[in-house]
């Protein structure tokens, strides 16, 4: 719980991580989690996909998708069977937590609604008595509402894709989402003029 105060007991994955934030990266990374719910204090990560973006590229041959498995005691599957039912390989939370971590290192966080993306992976960290994200973050809904110059009004992905003209496709895992992310955010990264 005080880890903070002795950080050379983190986990080595979470030191390494720290160590990246020494040099600002020019890196971003576009994020998409699936939950079983939208309560970072009871409700898991069940799958995870990034994709990096740098230089106003998308680099879809370092893209990672995850799919985390659970036992029936370590939430409550009632409220969702893909978890114990997927045919999906998965791997356990620590290893998943361990590679999205490696992944992301220090970038820039680029999400829909990615507040609440980043709370369901602190929640998910302190389980292995790691500390929170240190990562600067971009929610695209939020970017999406200064180029409409609208104050805090909810869009869908879909809504704003058809306004900025990013072809939508069946959306049916977080690779989608996180692919369709990147593809809006260039287009907002542009129009917004953000370096």
């Amino acid at each position: 719980m005080l880890q903070w105060l002795n950080p050379n007991n983190y986990p080595e994955f979470w030191k390494n991580y720290l160590s990246k934030f020494k040099e600002k990266s020019n890196r971003y990374v576009a994020i998409s989690i699936e939950s079983s719910g939208l309560n970072s204090s009871k409700d898991v990560i069940l799958a995870f996909s990034a994709i990096t973006i740098a230089n106003d590229k998308i680099a879809i041959k370092e893209a990672i998708e995850l799919y985390v498995s659970y036992s029936k005691t370590e939430f409550d599957s009632d409220q969702n069977e893909f978890v114990l039912v997927s045919k999906l390989e998965k791997i356990n939370e620590r290893e998943a937590m361990q590679r999205i971590i490696s992944y992301i290192g220090n970038a820039t966080l680029i999400g829909y609604k990615v507040n609440r993306d980043i709370d369901l992976l602190n929640a998910s960290l302190a389980k292995f008595e790691c500390g929170q994200l240190k990562n600067e973050a971009l929610d695209i809904e939020i970017m999406f509402n200064k180029f409409k110059d609208t104050i805090e009004k909810k869009y869908t992905l879909e809504d704003m894709c058809k306004a900025m003209a990013v072809p939508l496709m069946d959306r049916t895992s977080a690779a989608d989402d996180s692919f369709l992310i990147a593809l809006l955010f260039l287009k907002l990264k542009t129009i917004l003029k953000i370096k």
